[in-house]
């Protein structure tokens, strides 16, 4: 479980200083440590973080984020970016994190066989789904 890059995880990268990978991976095990967010693929990921703690106490999760940052005293421009910030899982699902299943493959056909050879198929997508999310997603490449 982590959190999904973007510019809420760049903004409190920036403030700590930090590289955003490390931030997401660290400020999310910090709060799975503290039983604030609890990994429940069901109901947690693709969710904003403010939606994931349930009902955690916002003392709580400020001294998580206090913690981490070295700080007394959150600012309200960061701490609106964490209640922002999306949990995703570890996998490849670039919405959610979830695992991809395969699907289909997509290509086309060039004509350029004859009577006893068969044409020749061009990939040119691997298609897959979400098992959690339901999003589908097409790559160049295979997973």
């Amino acid at each position: 479980m982590r959190f999904k890059i973007d510019n809420n995880l760049k903004a409190i990268a920036a403030f700590n200083g930090a590289d955003p990978e490390a931030v997401a991976t660290e400020l999310c095990t910090r709060y799975s440590d503290a039983l604030i967010l609890k990994d429940d693929p069901e109901n947690v990921y693709g969710f904003p973080f403010i939606e994931s703690v349930g009902t955690a106490k916002v003392a709580d999760v400020c001294k998580v984020l206090a913690d981490y940052l070295h700080i007394d005293s959150i600012p309200s421009d960061i701490f609106e970016a964490l209640c922002k910030l999306v949990v995703i899982g570890d996998g490849p699902c670039p919405f959610c994190g979830g695992e991809l299943k395969y699907y289909e493959t997509e290509g086309h056909e060039i004509k350029d066989g004859d009577y006893y050879t068969p044409n020749s198929w061009i990939i040119d997508n691997y298609v897959y789904h979400c098992q959690l999310c339901g999003e589908t997603i097409k790559t160049k490449d295979e997973l």
